[in-house]
């Protein structure tokens, strides 16, 4: 490829742009971007690509500046979506995904495998879908999946700080599921499980709302690692986050809390509380900080006597999906009996509404609103029979 400072800043041909990062998942990624250039130039697309922040920067300006851009793709995991998603340009190009990490959440939700042609093929023949995005207000970062507060996100910093020892600065080395065990473990043993309060504006009532527990999450995109559906499906442009507090600190529950979200039961316990919201303050309670995450990298850390506002950002960009593209529920290896201990699964094919109250035991007998369809998985039983 060439310098950045030589890129031609006047191209007539429809060209797609690569943000393109080598150390996403097991190291793959040069091979897949070669495949995915070669894809496109079938569709009569032309590609550039950047690997390095200066080439990315000036990628970036250029597809600002070239009306011909037809979209701007990650190449890399769910942290180069993020990052590309806090450089975007003002100008609104749509943004893809060619997923080479390691969970690549964002990829599974609109269709994209990891095959560099079909992702050409979205690129060049699909529809740019608008969808939400999460901001963390003081520190303007945007995230597309989750933000979460706690022993989750403790173990995704010490897990980066590992990728980064004996590495040049500004790189990062490859990962996998595996190598998680190892700051999961050191997390089990050394975190100490401060509280985290969350403040929010119930949107039914307007009424405030205070809510405490050892770990947090806002979610945008129903989607975890190992495919664990830890919130109902929503659209993906409904205006809202999805506020989860799973409230008993300690390793234990954490393994606990774990299994139950593998089951898909956990919103049916009354130690985790789930609701809809536009915006949340976190805070934390007691003198240790807490380690924030956002969509699986570290976010910083939330900070006795500080606070962070995190909101949603209704509609702010949008996704090349696939010709035919059809949404489906998050599916993983732990996810896939969910429903068969009683949980039911809820769609919801409005734009939310209706949906603000908290999701407790007791919030199960209300009826369901109109808006509302709610399936579920479990067989009845057959009446037994009876004797004359």
């Amino acid at each position: 490829m060439r310098p950045a400072d030589q890129i031609d800043h006047t191209t007539l041909k429809p060209w797609v742009g690569v943000i393109a990062n080598a150390s996403a998942g097991r190291g793959h990624g040069r091979r897949r971007v070669a495949r995915f250039v070669e894809a496109l130039a079938k569709y009569g697309f032309a590609c550039k690509v950047a690997w390095t922040h200066a080439e990315r920067r000036a990628l970036i300006a250029q597809a600002v500046a070239d009306p011909s851009c037809r979209c701007l793709v990650a190449a890399g995991g769910d942290g180069t979506v993020a990052t590309l998603l806090n450089e975007r340009p003002a100008r609104p190009i749509p943004i893809a995904t060619l997923p080479s990490g390691t969970e690549n959440l964002f990829a599974t939700e609109f269709g994209l495998n990891s095959c560099p042609d079909e992702v050409a093929r979205a690129v060049a023949l699909g529809t740019p879908q608008p969808i939400d995005l999460g901001e963390v207000v003081e520190d303007r970062r945007l995230f597309s999946l989750m933000a979460g507060v706690g022993f989750d996100a403790d173990v995704v910093t010490r897990h980066h700080l590992t990728r980064l020892k004996g590495r040049p600065e500004g790189s990062v080395g490859t990962t996998s599921r595996l190598a998680y065990v190892r700051s999961i473990l050191e997390s089990s043993w050394e975190y100490r499980f401060p509280t985290v309060q969350a403040r929010f504006l119930e949107p039914t009532s307007g009424r405030d709302q205070v809510l405490e527990g050892a770990m947090v999450f806002m979610f945008n995109l129903p989607r975890y690692a190992l495919g664990l559906p830890v919130v109902p499906p929503r659209p993906a442009a409904d205006g809202k986050l999805d506020l989860i507090v799973f409230q008993r600190p300690g390793v234990p529950h954490m393994v606990r809390y774990l299994w139950m979200v593998a089951r898909g039961v956990h919103l049916n316990r009354p130690d985790v509380t789930h609701c809809r919201v536009v915006e949340a303050t976190l805070s934390i309670q007691g003198e240790r900080p807490a380690p924030i995450q956002l969509d699986g990298d570290p976010g910083g850390f939330l900070e006795p006597g500080h606070f962070k506002t995190i909101r949603v950002v209704p509609s702010a960009v949008s996704v090349m999906v696939p010709p035919r593209y059809r949404w489906r529920a998050p599916r993983g290896p732990l996810a896939f009996h969910l429903g068969r201990s009683g949980c039911r699964r809820h769609r919801v094919f409005n734009d939310g509404q209706s949906d603000g109250l908290i999701d407790r035991p007791e919030a199960a007998r209300v009826p369901v609103p109109p808006t509302t369809i709610v399936e579920s998985r479990r067989t009845p039983r057959k009446p037994a029979a009876t004797s004359a």
